[in-house]
């Protein structure tokens, strides 16, 4: 699998595998994004990178049912112990005794003698190497975990082969010793003190027994930890001692829920406390993980920035336990790299309208670009995005539960964070539609109270936690203008601090702009993500003068705008209401303006849709004020990447607008001569 945009992240990882595992744990690396990200995909393109070369295991912590510490425990386990050149197969016999011994329900906690006779007996009969692999698969549970095809078929025969190899040693006199006695003895040395180690085990069984009870969960999963942890490193033995070969890899997905927070805060604790182990976990999270930790134990990754991990030695600093950071949304130049090598027929004009809708969102530009690459015609007109989200995806796969939809649905499913199991919440997202037509987040607010989605005191619906992230903010305060490759996090990470001691806030400043060459300016006005801009195409589709529809809502946040005295939110939602001779003659709001959404069809060319709308304002096309409307029409189109891909006309027209609008404003010659420049680029790049 292909990995667009993610070279750096890639980077970081084999950072990470190369610190030598005889030595310290190197950080827990959390890869940050928002949904639709590419956290998922970005992991499950690391499995391709290490199958068959490092041993991994790859697990979805976003698990159903009753899951917790041993659950994953096992699941990590079974999915290590795959056969892997260089490091053999890793075997986790601790473990799984302490999961059979644990999970007996039957033990007699009341008569320690017949409790002790029935360990015995129950290892007695688990005693081949197949049932103890088939034990730990068995306790992984509900939790799903990344495997490539290539290894479901040796998964269930290089256990039995193994078991083959050693049929000699499967009576319990010679597996007691070699398979199940090493592993037993082992619990007899945890502790203070050593003891006879079933006594130990009928611990372990009381403590998962009563969980609730004082300290006993606690003391369950640091036992089993322990086991874990002995099991791995006496697997790799004295591979730890070659430098040279990587550590194990731990891949966790969704780590940003509550049974992700608590594994890693446990293996963080441990850590911390001296029990090293030879791995390298990287998990991903969705929502900001670990700004409740100290500053002093995290460190936030800037863009293209390394870890620079070395060994640390008497009186330096030693490593940080978290490196977090924040996947980037795709750049133009990911985009482009990603239609030649998997749609190289696709029209070079498309992935730009992608590009503008999607504004780097790696499922929505991947979902968009593969479902245009299936369109054979196109419409005369414009509106090719419309095409594209009206088609129904490929058919699912017979073995899953996934219902075919349309790429809109999807893409909104996905933006919304529903899983495929989960029904559409159809009366949340049509209050959302209504709050989307707000400029800003304070009027959405306002219209989410008054539907009842937010009361005063907080958030009542479950969806109604998105209403922020539909008004991105920036430095400035506009939502409407920011580079598509900024960074989500910049605002997060604000009061976090990084080692050489500045603030995380002046460090995401810097880089904030880094990350935007000065001379690209193309999408210098974004207008809104891609979940609002398909919240108003629900709009749009609304009866026109149904209460809650387009023109309903706009008229109202218009007149509350000139209420409150925001000259820019009235002709904002007056341009929304196609009213443009009533907003042409405001020359200097004319760009934050033009973000306004539209409601058009798109069914012809776009300069000439333009022209149509300046004439039907009735201004004198060689006035002043007609010439400032033809401008504005041109600029309200070309911010909706529904317009269509035939742009090169209207750029062209919107420079020759700058251009005469510039002779009248001598105060502003300048900048409307820098406008009119760049749209001259802009017409060289959709011809």
């Amino acid at each position: 699998m292909t990995i667009f945009g993610r070279r750096h992240a890639v980077g970081l990882v084999r950072e990470v595998m190369s610190c030598p595992a005889d030595g310290p744990a190197p950080p827990v690396l959390v890869f940050e994004a928002d949904r639709g990200g590419g956290k998922s995909a970005l992991l499950t393109a690391l499995t391709g990178l290490l199958d068959g070369r490092v041993p991994y295991a790859h697990v979805d912590l976003a698990a159903t049912g009753r899951t917790g510490t041993p659950e994953v425990l096992y699941a990590l386990a079974f999915h290590l112990g795959r056969p892997c050149p260089l490091y053999g197969t890793l075997r986790f016999p601790r473990l799984a005794v302490g999961k059979l011994v644990m999970e007996n329900a039957s033990l007699d906690l009341h008569d320690r003698e017949r409790a002790r006779r029935q360990i015995n007996a129950l290892l007695r009969t688990h005693r081949g190497i197949d049932n103890l692999v088939t034990t730990l698969r068995d306790g992984a549970g509900n939790l799903p975990a990344g495997l490539p095809a290539s290894v479901q078929a040796p998964l269930s025969l290089v256990p039995r082969i193994l078991a083959t190899l050693v049929s000699r040693l499967a009576s319990w006199r010679w597996s007691s010793p070699f398979v199940l006695g090493r592993a037993q003895k082992w619990y007899g040395t945890q502790g203070s003190h050593r003891r006879p180690a079933v006594e130990t085990l009928i611990e372990l069984n009381q403590w998962h027994r009563r969980p609730n009870l004082g300290n006993n969960a606690r003391q369950r999963d640091e036992l089993l930890w322990a086991a874990f942890r002995a099991d791995l490193v006496a697997g790799l033995g004295r591979r730890r001692r070659r430098t040279w070969l990587p550590r194990c890899v731990v891949l966790l997905d969704n780590a940003d829920t509550r049974l992700g927070r608590h594994f890693l805060t446990e293996l963080v604790r441990l850590r911390a406390a001296g029990e090293s182990d030879p791995l390298a976990v990287v998990a991903t999270a969705r929502e900001p993980f670990g700004e409740h930790f100290g500053t002093a134990e995290q460190r936030i990754l800037e863009s293209d920035e390394p870890l620079l991990l070395r060994r640390p030695g008497p009186g330096t600093r030693q490593w940080p336990r978290w490196a977090r950071y924040a996947l980037p949304r795709l750049t133009d130049t990911d985009v482009v790299q990603q239609v030649s090598t998997a749609h190289p027929s696709l029209d070079r004009r498309l992935p730009l309208q992608v590009q503008q809708f999607a504004q780097g969102n790696p499922a929505a530009v991947s979902l968009l670009l593969a479902s245009a690459a299936e369109v054979s015609s196109w419409p005369a007109g414009g509106n090719e995005l419309g095409v594209v989200l009206a088609r129904r995806e490929p058919p699912p796969p017979d073995d899953t539960d996934r219902v075919q939809c349309t790429i809109e649905e999807r893409i909104s499913r996905h933006l919304l964070g529903l899983d495929d199991g989960d029904p559409f919440p159809d009366d949340d997202v049509e209050t959302l539609t209504t709050c989307a037509a707000a400029r800003t987040v304070e009027q959405a607010m306002t219209l989410a109270v008054g539907s009842g989605l937010l009361t005063p005191d907080g958030y009542t619906g479950k969806l109604s936690a998105l209403l922020a992230q539909l008004w991105p903010d920036d430095a400035d305060g506009d939502a409407n203008v920011r580079p598509t490759n900024a960074r989500p996090g910049n605002v997060r990470h604000a009061d976090a601090r990084h080692a050489d001691g500045r603030s995380g806030n002046a460090r995401h400043a810097d880089s904030r702009h880094a990350d935007v060459h000065p001379a690209d300016t193309r999408y210098a006005d974004i207008g809104p993500p891609p979940l609002r801009r398909l919240l108003l195409r629900r709009l749009a589709a609304r009866r026109p003068q149904a209460q809650h529809g387009w023109a309903k809502v706009h008229g109202r946040l218009r007149t509350q705008c000139a209420e409150q005295g925001d000259r820019v939110g009235e002709l904002y939602h007056a341009l929304a209401l196609g009213r443009l001779g009533q907003v042409a003659d405001w020359l200097a709001t004319l760009r934050a303006v033009a973000q306004a959404p539209t409601n058009l069809p798109h069914s012809v060319p776009p300069a000439d849709e333009a022209y149509r709308l300046a004439r039907a304002t009735g201004a004198e096309p060689d006035s002043r004020l007609g010439r400032v409307t033809r401008l504005l029409a041109g600029l309200w189109l070309a911010a909706d990447p529904f317009t269509g891909r035939h742009r090169a006309d209207l750029h062209d027209d919107i420079k020759r607008d700058f251009r005469a609008v510039a002779l009248q404003f001598p105060d502003d010659r300048s900048l409307l001569v820098a406008e009119a420049t760049r749209h001259k680029a802009l017409a060289d790049l959709w011809r």
